[in-house]
């Protein structure tokens, strides 16, 4: 059965951390940092993510999916797709492609999870990686991104699940404590649906 977290504070989607927040921030890791990218690698292939933030990894879940990285990263990008695994699921998904010239899905695309819920794409490499900055709790958090990263193992690939951020108020700090729960919960689902292993 698909694991479902209730919706807290009016947070949505991807997911993901942190210890007591806006004073330190503990990274909280649910899954082994021996297994796939280290917590301390932040390049993979042509992303760096310090391209887009300077702020610490606060949180990841690694998923096993026995697919490609192409396949998965396809999974990561379908939006339309995230009521079927992503928790809690978005209420209603947008996607706004009009700053885009091309007029497609990519860098510089905004979808919407649901009122006042709304990321920005701001990196995109369909073979390996995604990264979304949020535009949603302005005040909660300094510096937040949400990365995927998907990389090839024996069998299929590991998708990486990342938030990096610092929280700057009460309310995220409170948000960030539901954040790695709601991760955890997505990477149960993509498990679930395809064949794959929470790490």
């Amino acid at each position: 059965m698909k694991k479902i977290l209730k919706i807290v504070g009016g947070l949505v989607v991807i997911a993901i951390v942190g210890g007591f927040g806006f004073l330190s921030l503990s990274p909280t890791l649910r899954s082994d940092p021996n297994v796939g990218l280290s917590p301390e690698t932040h390049v993979f292939g042509e992303l760096d993510v310090r391209d887009f933030t300077d702020k610490p990894l606060g949180a990841e879940v690694k998923v096993f999916l026995p697919m490609t990285p192409s396949e998965a990263m396809a999974i990561v990008a379908a939006f339309e797709d995230y009521s079927d695994w992503v928790s809690p699921p978005p209420e209603n998904v947008v996607i706004d492609n009009s700053a885009r010239e091309a007029g497609n899905f990519g860098v510089g695309s905004f979808v919407s999870y649901k009122e006042g819920e709304t990321d920005e794409i701001v990196h995109l490499d369909p073979e390996s990686s995604m990264v979304a900055k949020p535009l949603w709790a302005p005040d909660a958090f300094e510096g937040h991104r949400g990365v995927v990263i998907v990389t090839p193992a024996e069998g299929g690939s590991i998708m990486h699940m990342r938030r990096y951020f610092e929280t700057t108020s009460m309310q995220g700090w409170m948000m960030s404590k539901m954040m790695p729960m709601f991760m955890e919960g997505s990477a149960e689902n993509l498990a679930e649906i395809y064949g794959g292993e929470v790490l």
